[in-house]
């Protein structure tokens, strides 16, 4: 025996446990990585399976015969004549509209969708361009919006300036505009979209329970309701801060003035938190009321049961223009905290936060880019930076399914983010304010967007 055999057998007495373990191990792991296996798209094929190597959202084609009680493969399989082989390298499965939705393959008229056929070459052209993991799913949020035919959308009850009822009975409001808006992203037609009044203590549970695909109401984005609620938060769509509203007669200047008032908020919101911490920490005496919801809590300050009330600031602007002499009401100048209103989608399908999210972004950039509703809606070609961002955001967009035009369809349908905002809040509203923190950043703001090129 040569000395290199001689190694050779003593290097394989010494590690031979210690590599057949392992070898072991896995031969067993690779018979139990294959898991939900399943036919799509009916008893034809293809077998797919989750396998360990599978990242969330992605299963594998596999061989037949492990969707089949029967290993023997039918006459109509292409690779019927292949025997079966559990060892195979299974293959990645585009992700298709028909893959993803099962059976909701048929999309209303006037989605921007392709036909099933071209969207499934879309999709593995698009892959195989571009090397991303295509999103695998059973059914989205995306799948059942445009399966029903139209967006509902969770909005504030009465809340002027944000969502409340015309004398006509639309619906107007910067929450009921970026509900439009999505739709728009969605349909290419922000009319498509059905408005579901929700008061504060059911706005939640509407959202879990399914009954709204989307929250936009003037909600506040916490860090506890994303962990504790299983919420995700889009962005912010107005920064907002909370204040105290009390009537002239009181002769207040101050909220360090209140100790000794009565003074109202609504029950369970970060309002009542944040005005309780507020008055700790200040040492302000006060006697503080509750209420289930805001219609009784403004109820109670027009009957004199309250000498102030607290709220984020925007919807003091909203009560005082409602009242019938709104100038013998005053804002006081404290704001107490700082409340991001965002809008709110349930956590886990990531593709409908990803297009709610970024339409909140189309609107800003759109602003600052000098996107309108005119330009977007005109035949004439755009700026440069126009025309850069509606390209941009088509080829991502096309990666969510929506249409390469998209971002373009949103703004001509309402507007960029500054025309929602003078049109429902600003100057020329009934509610008067000025743009303030919500401005532009390069025009004094922090309203900031990432960018979509």
């Amino acid at each position: 025996m040569s000395t290199r055999r001689h190694a050779v057998t003593a290097w394989r007495a010494l590690l031979g446990p210690a590599l057949l373990l392992p070898l072991a191990l896995a031969s067993l792991g690779q018979a139990a990585s294959y898991r939900m296996c399943a036919f799509r798209d009916g008893p034809a094929g293809p077998c797919t399976c989750k396998t360990s190597q599978d990242p969330p959202g992605q299963f594998s084609i596999v061989d037949k015969s492990r969707c089949r009680k029967s290993a023997e493969p039918q006459p109509s399989d292409p690779r019927a004549a292949a025997p079966a082989d559990a060892t195979a390298a299974p293959q990645p499965l585009p992700a298709t509209p028909a893959t993803q939705a099962g059976t909701q393959t048929a999309a209303p008229a006037g989605t921007p969708t392709a036909a099933p056929a071209a969207a499934a070459t879309a999709a593995t052209t698009n892959t195989a361009a571009t090397g991303a993991i295509p999103a695998m799913q059973s059914h989205t949020k995306l799948d059942e919006v445009r399966a029903r035919g139209k967006l509902l959308c969770g909005v504030n009850s009465g809340l002027l300036g944000f969502a409340a009822r015309t004398d006509n009975g639309n619906w107007a409001g910067l929450d009921v505009d970026f509900c439009r808006a999505v739709a728009a992203a969605v349909f290419a037609d922000p009319a498509r979209v059905e408005f579901v009044p929700l008061e504060t203590s059911q706005r939640f549970e509407a959202l879990k329970a399914g009954k709204v695909d989307l929250l936009s109401r003037n909600t506040t984005w916490t860090l506890g309701r994303e962990t504790e609620l299983g919420l995700d938060f889009a962005g912010v769509l107005y920064f907002d801060g909370q204040g105290f509203l009390t009537g002239d007669d009181r002769g207040l200047v101050s909220a360090q003035q209140l100790a000794g008032h009565t003074v109202c908020v609504e029950a369970n919101t970060t309002s009542q938190a944040n005005m309780a911490y507020y008055f700790k920490t200040q040492q302000i005496e006060t006697e503080t009321k509750s209420f289930a919801t805001r219609e009784e809590m403004l109820k109670a300050y027009q009957a004199g049961d309250c000498d102030a009330y607290s709220g984020d600031r925007s919807a003091l602007f909203a009560d005082r223009a409602g009242f019938s002499e709104p100038t013998r009401h005053t804002i006081l100048p404290e704001v107490i905290s700082k409340e991001p209103l965002a809008p709110v989608v349930m956590h886990g399908d990531r593709e409908w936060l990803q297009i709610v999210r970024w339409t909140l972004a189309a609107l800003v950039n759109a602003e600052e880019t000098g996107l309108d509703m005119a330009s977007a809606a005109a035949p004439q070609p755009l700026s440069d930076d126009a025309q850069r961002l509606v390209e941009g955001a088509g080829t991502s967009g096309e990666r969510l399914r929506l249409s390469k035009s998209w971002l373009r369809d949103v703004i001509a349908a309402g507007g960029n983010y500054g025309e929602i905002f003078e049109a429902n809040l600003g100057k020329a509203s009934p509610l008067g304010m000025s743009r303030g923190i919500n401005a532009l950043w390069k025009r004094g703001g922090i309203l900031y967007a990432p960018p979509m090129w």
